[in-house]
């Protein structure tokens, strides 16, 4: 795989850190249409980087998974409503729960990115069907990959974030703060360290897109 695709290049990772920082909002809702909306924009996000542009077909395809789970955020709106009143009452224990949920969606967010900015140097995204293929595939490589090593970076990022809410309403907008400037340089800083780790990522996909793709398609697999 070509060198770059290990490097760091915060365009292609900078949604992808807000999605996972969106976690830290302390108002349910607000939380999650922020994470979305930064969710959304990471495919383009990548191809543009590339110098590539993404079909809307495409980019559909990538964020199909986001619209399945917007029914049942919506089906459990009462129940977040008694979760964020315990999380008032009971501030520094869910704070604890907050801090690893999003680690672990940084983390998630920078896989997706890096197997993206992959699947695009693949020639896996050029039309629906293959990006089907492609979306299938990082789930099958997400879920083989050892415990990713990415999590105590996130982890470390998190900490030094200060009014996140704050940030990323100018970062929707396009702005960029003193937090954003710190995070990137510090995401930066470690970046090379994890190569060899994304290296073994991206075998795992190519491995599952292989054998998907060897797999006959039906009907009902275009559609899911």
């Amino acid at each position: 795989m070509a060198q770059s695709e290990t490097q760091f290049e915060w365009p292609i990772y900078a949604d992808a850190t807000f999605a996972g920082l969106s976690v830290l909002i302390p108002i349910p809702v607000v939380d999650w249409f922020f994470e979305r909306f930064f969710r959304r924009r990471i495919p383009a996000a990548v191809a543009r980087r590339r110098g590539q542009v993404l079909s809307p077909a495409v980019i559909e395809e990538l964020n199909r998974q986001i619209w399945q789970g917007w029914l049942a955020t919506c089906l459990v709106l009462p129940v977040m409503a008694i979760y964020w009143l315990l999380k008032r009452l009971f501030r520094k224990i869910f704070y604890f729960l907050t801090i690893n949920e999003a680690s672990d969606q940084i983390s998630y967010y920078w896989h997706w990115a890096f197997l993206i900015d992959h699947a695009l140097a693949r020639g896996h995204l050029q039309n629906q069907e293959s990006a089907q293929i492609a979306r299938q595939a990082m789930d099958q490589a997400l879920r083989t990959v050892p415990t990713s090593p990415l999590r105590r970076l996130a982890n470390q990022v998190i900490r030094n974030v200060r009014h996140v809410l704050r940030t990323l309403i100018r970062a929707r907008r396009g702005a960029e703060d003193e937090v954003v400037s710190e995070t990137r340089a510090q995401i930066s800083a470690h970046w090379a360290d994890f190569a060899k780790y994304f290296r073994i990522v991206a075998r795992q996909y190519d491995q599952a897109y292989q054998e998907l793709s060897a797999q006959p398609r039906t009907d009902g697999q275009a559609a899911s």
